[in-house]
């Protein structure tokens, strides 16, 4: 529409300056003004008589010298509009409908722009709450680690207690026995050794009739049990190995009451070396061990056999 209109104000400022043109070239220009006066008699006196004119005479009259008549003023055309000037009135005709359609224009790029501020918001709030579950999530896992790492620490602490009290009651049932070796079973002694000290000297899993104070106390590839009550028949059968490593290997067993080793697995706690083969070294040789047997004892019991592997 607003094309149309600029074609209606081109062709009606063209046809006015078409129309003014010929208005100047042809319709504005002066005529010719004749004589203006009163007309007279003709004749060749200043005197006569009568009402009836005369037959002309053949003498021609004088010839009066013709005035002149001055041209007339030219007149002053004034210049045409300039089409600029009506096309600027055409366009302040038709600024209401302009300003509207701007006005629609603006509004809508106004809501755009809202829209995307809503949608940049809502993002960042999102972004934001992944950023806090994350942390949350890290800071829950640090504080797993924290509690598994305590929790760890104090099963330490109380494995290396029952460690303690273990070899504490190993060395108990050892100095026992070797007062009932002696016949001192209801000595006031605590003290036995030659290093000078205080304590039995010798090592918990030494022979209470042994004299000598110094090795491991379990022989060349030592051995010996915890079994509280029970005896071997005979003596622990030697692991069979053949490489050359060296450590404590104990085996924790389960005896029936006919003193059978009816099973027998790795005992981490006491032991030193977690190498495969001495481990089932060990266990196949602690699995041919023979108790004496108990027909009052419970029907299975649980207790160490150690073996001490030394290098050839």
């Amino acid at each position: 529409m607003e094309q149309y209109n600029r074609r209606g104000v081109i062709g009606s400022v063209i046809f006015h300056v078409l129309i003014l043109l010929l208005l100047i070239f042809f319709g504005l220009t002066s005529l010719p003004q004749e004589e203006e006066g009163v007309l007279v008699n003709l004749g060749n006196v200043q005197t006569g008589l009568g009402e009836i004119e005369p037959p002309k005479a053949t003498a021609e009259p004088t010839p009066t010298e013709p005035k002149v008549t001055p041209p007339p003023p030219a007149v002053k055309s004034e210049p045409a509009p300039k089409a600029v000037e009506t096309v600027k009135t055409q366009d302040f005709d038709e600024a209401p409908e302009i300003k509207s359609a701007q006005q629609k224009i603006k509004e809508k790029e106004d809501k755009l722009k809202k829209q995307r501020e809503d949608e940049a918001r809502q993002n960042k709030l999102a972004e934001e709450r992944k950023i806090k579950e994350e942390n949350d999530r890290i800071a829950k896992a640090e504080a797993e680690v924290k509690r598994q790492a305590e929790l760890e620490r104090q099963q330490k602490i109380e494995a290396e207690r029952k460690k303690r009290e273990e070899q504490q009651r190993i060395s108990d049932e050892a100095r026992n026995k070797v007062g009932s070796a002696f016949g001192k079973s209801n000595s006031n002694s605590s003290s036995e050794g030659d290093a000078g000290g205080s304590g039995n000297q010798g090592y918990v899993t030494g022979d209470p009739n042994s004299k000598n104070r110094t090795g491991s106390g379990l022989g060349k590839s030592g051995s010996g049990f915890s079994l509280t009550g029970r005896s071997l028949n005979g003596s622990l059968p030697q692991p069979s190995y053949s490489i050359q490593e060296e450590g404590i290997i104990v085996v924790r067993v389960t005896v029936d009451k006919y003193g059978k080793v009816v099973a027998a697995e790795y005992e981490l706690k006491g032991s030193t070396s977690q190498n495969s083969t001495l481990i089932k070294a060990a266990i196949d040789a602690a699995e041919k061990a023979r108790f004496n047997s108990d027909p009052n004892a419970s029907a299975f019991q649980k207790g160490t056999i150690t073996y001490h592997f030394e290098l050839n």
